[in-house]
């Protein structure tokens, strides 16, 4: 047998955590984590973003009403979107709302490990190199869209996922 043994997380870190896609779906989960704040209180328990394609976000609805109400609503959620979009890197030129897989996706809903799945004591025991998110925050401070508020929770909380990401392979 051999002596030469790698940790799981060191495997999945080498060979998945740093793949395209994984960044590509940590950008858009980060963007679905800010869909109560484009969406509103009103929508954000009866709505959720599921996937980004061709530009496209998909958005599952608890029914057909939620589907018609957030259809009229489309252009300002549009506008919304455009400072989270843009400051990750994403384009979003469209939203499709649909309510035929609501029950199918919140019965899929993984545990994705959200900051608030964590403590903040065990949060700031974590440190991450900000350098990688330059270009990202860079963005976000050039945003006319967003209050100097809204630039700062956007950091912080973009923050708190890599710190997440890392407590979970770890």
């Amino acid at each position: 047998m051999s002596d030469n043994f790698s940790n799981l997380s060191d495997i999945l870190k080498d060979s998945f955590v740093d793949s395209k896609r994984v960044h590509n779906a940590f950008k858009c989960s980060t963007l679905f984590s800010f869909w109560s704040q484009i969406a509103g209180k009103k929508f954000e328990n009866t709505s959720k973003p599921y996937s980004i394609k061709n530009s496209k976000l998909f958005v599952s609805c608890e029914n057909s009403y939620v589907v018609q109400e957030l259809l009229m609503y489309k252009n300002i959620l549009l506008k919304k979107i455009l400072p989270y979009s843009s400051a990750l890197g994403i384009d979003v030129l469209d939203i499709v709302f649909d309510y035929k897989n609501w029950n199918v996706s919140m019965q899929n809903q993984i545990d994705d490990g959200f900051p608030e799945f964590y403590t903040d004591e065990k949060l700031n025991s974590i440190c991450v190199d900000t350098s990688d998110f330059d270009v990202v925050f860079k963005n976000i401070d050039a945003s006319e869209y967003l209050s100097d508020e809204q630039k700062e929770k956007f950091k912080n909380r973009i923050i708190k996922l890599q710190k997440a990401k890392k407590l979970r392979f770890s």
